[in-house]
């Protein structure tokens, strides 16, 4: 594959693209994601989180190349791409490699400003992939990609389609090796969120993981999935742990979910119908910026719809945590005692203004406790899942837990609200 330009990554260094690539780069579609930040409102919170969907997008595509080189390289073509009903040849393998990378390239382009913190303001039912597919599928990339083959569109729709799992075991190989647990996409945004807040919290051996994957047999002989070596276990363990970390001390961060819910409310309020434009041309209009210019206009007029919300934002006027965290293994549990602490605090003054959060992440742990683990594995197994050679999954398991924010006027009066609870 004829690669003869490189953009220069703080994290993965020269990534190389073809031509194609490159004008696929510089179409509207992609040239967006350079206008939607990676992490939302994070920079509020850690002021150098200003990446934008646009690097990782070109950082999962560097990551799903070096795998499928990887395979390549330590296995070959003959042992997995028998049980993906591939021809083993040259010409299969780059066009797998197309796929991938093209797929990882455009797997966000559907996001909405400031990416997952306003997702919920797409139209009614709507997720980010599904607008990615329309995007694509209708947009000035999808007509780069068709240069490259009517196929190579064909299967990059697929990998992209939500609604669908592959029937061909090597696109849905392709998938797994983008969105899976040891997918190019966590695998980049960990070590870039990480680098773009200044923590180490997402740092993990990303070419140990690299250099130990493995295609693994699926047990109904349907194809291949991604599997690591016994070598690879710890590398993957510190993986696991740097995810559970992010979300903990970075995703979840208590200010940054204050602003997220100030922003939705703002943005319910500007918008026509309270919802992102359902027309693909209309949509692409909206990015970071024109949300951020829209904040300033309603922060200078106080009969603005959004003029409280953009304060908030703007001026660090945000909602503040009261110190109780309410705990709990049912979210609906948690949800009730949330609004009763609503209720508490607005019958003591209406002032207090609260908002309550819920909590509950993603159960990932029970998913990435499936990784097959090759080599070394005991009672004849050809592999077993990770989950069984881990000392860490089972202490990956998320609760779910709910904070109360008050009007920050207020905060100094929190502990009212505290001892209204506590007296029933």
């Amino acid at each position: 594959m004829p690669r003869s330009e490189a953009v220069r990554d703080p994290i993965h260094g020269y990534i190389a693209i073809t031509p194609l690539e490159r004008r696929g780069l510089d179409s509207r579609e992609v040239q967006r994601l350079r206008r939607i930040a990676q992490l939302g409102l994070t920079e509020l919170v850690y002021p150098g989180a200003r990446h934008s969907r646009f690097e990782h997008a070109v950082g999962a595509l560097a990551v799903v190349t070096r795998l499928f080189e990887e395979l390549r390289g330590r296995v070959g073509l003959d042992s997995w791409f028998a049980a993906v009903e591939r021809t083993p040849t040259e010409n299969e393998f780059q066009h797998l490699v197309s796929v991938a990378r093209w797929t990882a390239l455009l797997h966000d382009v559907g996001h909405a400003p400031f990416s997952h913190v306003t997702e919920s303001l797409l139209p009614s039912g709507e997720t980010h992939e599904d607008r990615t597919l329309r995007l694509v599928r209708g947009g000035e990339v999808g007509r780069v990609i068709a240069e490259g083959g009517a196929q190579l569109l064909e299967d990059v729709l697929l990998c992209l389609d939500p609604h669908c799992e592959p029937e061909d075991p090597a696109l849905a190989f392709v998938r797994e090796a983008i969105s899976g647990p040891l997918g190019a996409d966590r695998m980049d945004y960990l070590l870039r969120d990480s680098w773009g807040t200044g923590v180490s919290y997402g740092i993990f051996d990303l070419d140990r993981i690299v250099h130990t994957v493995l295609p693994v047999e699926r047990e109904d002989r349907s194809g291949v999935r991604l599997g690591i070596d016994r070598g690879g276990v710890s590398a993957t363990d510190g993986m696991l742990w740097a995810r559970a970390s992010m979300f903990g001390q970075v995703y979840q961060h208590r200010t940054r979910r204050i602003l997220d819910i100030h922003l939705c409310e703002f943005l319910t309020r500007i918008l026509p119908d309270g919802c992102y434009p359902r027309d693909d041309a209309a949509y692409l209009e909206w990015d970071d910026p024109r949300v951020w210019n829209q904040l300033r206009v309603a922060a200078g007029d106080p009969t603005d719809r959004g003029h409280a919300d953009a304060l908030r934002i703007l001026r660090r006027g945000h909602h503040r945590a009261l110190p109780e965290r309410i705990e709990g293994d049912d979210p609906a549990e948690i949800e009730v005692e949330l609004h009763r602490w609503k209720e508490a605090a607005l019958a003591l003054d209406p002032a207090f203004d609260p908002r309550v959060d819920l909590v509950v992440l993603a159960r990932d742990p029970s998913r990435s406790g499936e990784i097959p683990v090759c080599g070394g594995v005991e009672r004849g197994r050809a592999w077993v899942p990770l989950r069984e050679v881990s000392d860490l999954i089972d202490r990956l398991t998320p609760r779910p837990f709910g904070r109360i924010y008050i009007a920050n006027p207020l905060r100094h009066r929190g502990e009212e609200i505290s001892e209204r609870m506590s007296q029933g």
